[in-house]
């Protein structure tokens, strides 16, 4: 979506319309000169809407008239100094029919309030028309016709400033004066569904459009909104409340600012959506895709192994480690020694809580590290360096976005296409960003769910203690845990119930009676999992809330139950 403001549609015609008493409905000033004969805009046809009934007055009326979009605001003035006791007037705006002009709407109705204002207090219109068949009794008036003030100046000016500068200030007298700026104007602000989770992305230069004066907390976390912080992590960084940070990114999620993706992980899984034809019917598309996925000349990345280089943990896995990298070294064929590739490995370590991939020194690249990280240009697109040897072609982009789908992982498809991926220098952060943000891709969720299983207890029984003389069966869910059990009494009622075990890693002395298992689930994280697991949380969720990798929060989930994982 292009998030550039292209500037206000310029207005056609503006014309000046009252009700003579002898002559009806008439145009009395139009500018440009004659512009409604000129394009055809028969007035006739239109003169009962723009000095209408009563109960059409005092109200904006927009109309189409052919190719035209006629605005205005109806006012009629009650008086017995009229001749018919009451004067009509309008000042109506024509602009072309396909253009927006919800911006131009308020002025004009301030502008016809206005003149009412001063038509009922001085008489203001109806005396600049010297023509004393407007009143009953001309020589009765105390107020005569202000020499300095024209309405055929008056709209002149309007139009002028109006499509030149989109802003216009003209004196009517000694105390008024026509002040109007026209603003863009942007849609109600719908529910904006946001989660701690959420990583926003800036679309524009937020520094320079940041002011002293802003909230407290919006200042704190600007600095922190780099596309790769979570609104936890930000609220965090910023010493700031996650709540405040919420409301401050649907802020600027309502004035285009930032939009939202979600967490790069090697365990994420994408799928196409149906706008991926246009991905080859849209050159200017293809083309910032192919500039901002691809990595510049001796990135960093391009030195690391595929796999992750093993750290040795005695003297004897020495020569296992120098094997696998040269193994490594040999596949690949990368440029470099083998010290600057297992110190490369070995400094950029995975974040736990960001990623559930261990097993490849890149996941850790991209999560231990900027890696050279842009935001959206002001337009929309995404900014490029052109420090790049060549980019991949239309087509190699086109068949990479198609190849994900919903029965594997980003890790299954990095590895299946690293070859591809490799050879054209393209960065795997970024192709899966730019997919998100511009509607190519879609993310499809994960979510833990317990399993069912039976048990038995009596109906007496509400605290769900065990009972084995029961006959009646019932369901196993997450409300029947108790956070007010010990570790060691709820392993023992669920081994019984549902014949679970905890800790299917346990030895078998460990599993002993006489030596039960030590929990690794502490009470405040077994809280959050079953809030969760009963709020049906995806994992990145559960993760942020844990401050875990994914690995980590599947084996805590173990502790709880069997699960199973509902892709969605």
């Amino acid at each position: 979506m292009d998030r550039q403001f292209r500037g206000f549609e310029p207005i056609h015609t503006i014309f000046y319309s009252n009700f003579h008493p002898t002559e009806g409905s008439k145009v009395c000033y139009q500018f440009p000169p004659n512009n409604l004969q000129n394009f055809n805009i028969n007035f006739n046809s239109v003169k009962n809407y723009i000095i209408p009934k009563p109960q059409l007055c005092h109200k904006l009326l927009t109309m189409k008239y052919q190719n035209y979009r006629i605005v205005s605001y109806p006012v009629t003035v009650t008086s017995q100094i009229y001749a018919r006791n009451f004067f009509s007037f309008n000042f109506v705006f024509i602009f072309p029919y396909d253009c927006e002009t919800s911006p131009y709407e308020p002025a004009i109705a301030r502008l016809a309030k206005m003149f009412r204002v001063l038509e009922e207090q001085n008489q203001l219109l109806s005396l600049a028309e010297n023509d004393p068949v407007f009143f009953k009794d001309q020589p009765s008036l105390n107020n005569k016709p202000d020499p300095n003030f024209s309405i055929q100046d008056l709209i002149m000016r309007i139009y002028q400033d109006l499509n030149s500068y989109s802003e216009c200030l003209i004196p009517v007298n000694d105390a008024n004066t026509v002040d109007i700026k026209i603003f863009p104007l942007v849609s109600p602000p719908t529910a904006i569904q946001l989660s701690i989770e959420a990583v926003p992305i800036s679309v524009v230069n937020l520094n320079k459009v940041i002011d002293l004066n802003w909230d407290p907390t919006m200042l704190n976390i600007l600095p922190f909104i780099d596309g790769l912080n979570n609104i936890s992590h930000i609220a965090m960084l910023s010493d700031s409340d996650p709540n405040l940070v919420i409301e401050c990114i649907r802020h600027l999620i309502y004035y285009k600012c930032v939009i939202i993706t979600d967490i790069f992980q090697f365990s994420n899984i994408y799928a196409p959506t149906s706008s991926i034809t246009t991905f080859l019917s849209d050159p200017k598309l293809s083309y910032d895709c192919q500039s901002y996925v691809t990595l510049p000349k001796n990135s960093d990345i391009l030195k690391l192994p595929f796999r992750e280089l093993p750290i040795s943990k005695s003297n004897s896995n020495v020569n296992s480690t120098n094997n696998t990298l040269r193994s490594n070294e040999h596949a690949h064929q990368k440029s470099g020694s083998i010290s600057t590739q297992e110190s490369a490995a070995n400094k950029l370590r995975m974040s736990p809580a960001h990623s559930s991939l261990a097993s490849s020194p890149i996941s850790s690249f991209y999560q231990s590290r900027k890696h050279s990280e842009s935001s959206l240009s002001s337009n929309g697109m995404f900014r490029y360096s052109d420090r790049y040897n060549y980019l991949p072609t239309r087509a190699t982009l086109f068949d990479l976005y198609r190849s994900l789908n919903h029965s594997i992982t980003v890790k299954t498809w990095f590895e299946k296409n690293y070859d591809v991926l490799n050879s054209n220098n393209i960065d795997i952060r970024r192709f899966i960003k730019f997919g998100i943000t511009n509607g190519l891709i879609y993310r499809i969720y994960s979510h833990p769910v317990l399993s069912v299983t039976k048990r038995k207890r009596r109906p007496s029984d509400r605290r769900g203690t065990p009972n084995d003389t029961n006959s009646g069966s019932i369901l196993l869910s997450t409300s029947d845990i108790k956070f007010d059990v010990g570790d060691k009494l709820l392993n023992s009622i669920y081994k019984k119930l549902s014949k679970v075990s905890f800790d299917s890693n346990s030895s078998p002395e460990v599993k002993n009676k006489s030596s039960p298992t030590k929990s690794k689930l502490t009470t405040s994280q077994r809280k959050i999992l079953i809030e969760s697991l009963d709020e049906f949380e995806s994992f990145d969720k559960i993760c942020v809330k844990l401050g875990k990798s994914r690995a980590e929060v599947e084996v805590l989930l173990k502790e709880l139950g069997d699960y199973r994982v509902i892709n969605a």
